[in-house]
């Protein structure tokens, strides 16, 4: 089981043998520094758990589903009426 740095929304294997994670809500940060402008949106895990990749976005955005379809990423919100594509 992986320590992931938010809480996670869909799950779905990437092309490598690893996961893809979507996180629609970061983890409370403990320190006092200010909060990023980006924040975590999504993270890839190798086959042995551990990050490996993160996906950061504006601050407001949340994502629902990462999925990875011929070397793209597909972004899925349930909050948006369209779907993203990272070439």
């Amino acid at each position: 089981m992986a320590d992931l740095p938010g809480y996670p929304d869909n799950v779905r294997r990437d092309a490598r043998g690893g996961y893809w994670v979507a996180l629609n809500q970061e983890k409370a940060r403990l320190d006092a520094t200010a909060a990023p402008v980006k924040h975590l949106v999504g993270v890839r895990l190798g086959a042995d758990g551990e990050e490996v990749e993160e996906l950061t976005a504006a601050k407001g955005v949340t994502l629902s589903d990462v999925a990875e379809k011929d070397g793209q990423l597909w972004l899925g919100s349930v909050e948006l009426d369209y779907v993203g594509v990272v070439y």
